[in-house]
């Protein structure tokens, strides 16, 4: 179900990006083709005719009014044409700063300039950009999708040695007896929290074994523990189809668990070149124990309201 999610949310954003830039272009947002007059005022003095293949310091002047008065650099490539490449500032015009960004240049915004003649340091010239289309589909595809779909292989490779060391150790911890040592001593805690539940029930098992395995960063064997636990809890539901309070208490332990050994975030930490990636163990501790707290008290308490109890009679 969640694959089908995932495959909407892209699906829905590709078409938005294609209808926003259906109407960039049928607006002609970027001013596609659309030609303006500047003056090119040069710098340092230098020799008239300018030569080819030569980059020569220069101001573009587009709007003196409006103060749109950018340093530039002039690429002549021939008698009366050339590429200007025009320094983006805080005076930079919106536009041009998308347009910018849609050259993805990282140094200049490109312009293609034309004139008639240059008799003096400072002469007219007509400034067009190179066409700018369908600028949100790219961010959506090469920024997005393919951006973070190499994120993802990249962190999920580097995650292989660290996971497999760890699962390698809690495995050893599980067939030593650690976890099931942890689960009877986490038992007198768990009757209180699900007094609905006997204490020899299967399901008290299962969840004990889940909190256990959570407590341990073992995610892959908690989670067919926490699906055997409910389907434990289902049984002594006296309403099929609500969640009874002990379905709502194991449920919110077992999101918010206390984690003594956090796996999966040292792990993540150390593909990310993290120099001391243990070093959370402490803060990990504290938080989700205070997360845990939190989460049971609130759920007690949502418990003890009426319109609850009345859902469950």
């Amino acid at each position: 179900m969640l694959n089908y999610i995932w495959l909407s949310l892209i699906v829905i954003g590709i078409l938005v990006a294609v209808l926003s830039d259906w109407w960039d272009i049928s607006t002609n947002k970027y001013q596609n083709g659309e030609i303006s007059t500047v003056s090119i005022r040069l710098s340092n003095n230098p020799t008239i005719p300018l030569d080819k293949s030569k980059k020569y310091p220069c101001t573009l002047i587009y709007s003196e009014e409006l103060g749109i008065i950018q340093n530039a650099e002039l690429l002549v490539g021939n008698e009366h044409s050339g590429v200007l490449h025009i320094s983006v500032d805080e005076n930079t015009p919106p536009l041009w700063r998308e347009i910018f960004k849609a050259q993805k240049n990282n140094n200049y915004l490109l312009a293609h300039v034309k004139w008639e003649s240059i008799s003096g340091l400072k002469f007219p010239a007509t400034m067009t950009f190179d066409p700018v289309k369908f600028v949100k589909l790219n961010k959506v595809t090469n920024e997005g999708i393919i951006k973070y779909a190499k994120i993802a292989v990249e962190l999920a490779i580097g995650l292989i040695g660290i996971m497999a060391l760890w699962l390698g150790i809690m495995k050893i911890a599980e067939q030593s007896g650690l976890v099931a040592k942890l689960a009877g001593m986490l038992k007198p805690i768990t009757t209180r929290l699900f007094p609905d539940v006997p204490a020899d029930h299967p399901a008290m098992g299962a969840m004990i074994m889940n909190i256990s395995a959570n407590m341990l960063g073992l995610a892959n064997a908690a989670t067919p523990l926490g699906l055997k636990a409910m389907e434990e809890l289902n049984k002594l539901n006296k309403k099929i189809g609500t969640a009874t309070d002990a379905m709502c208490t194991f449920l919110v332990i077992n999101t918010s668990n206390v984690q003594l050994i956090p796996a999966t975030v040292i792990a993540i930490r150390a593909a990310s070149g993290s120099v001391n990636p243990t070093e959370i163990l402490g803060l990990v501790i504290v938080a989700t124990a205070i997360s845990t707290v939190v989460g049971v008290i609130t759920v007690k308490l949502m418990a003890r309201l009426r319109i609850f109890k009345r859902q469950l009679s």
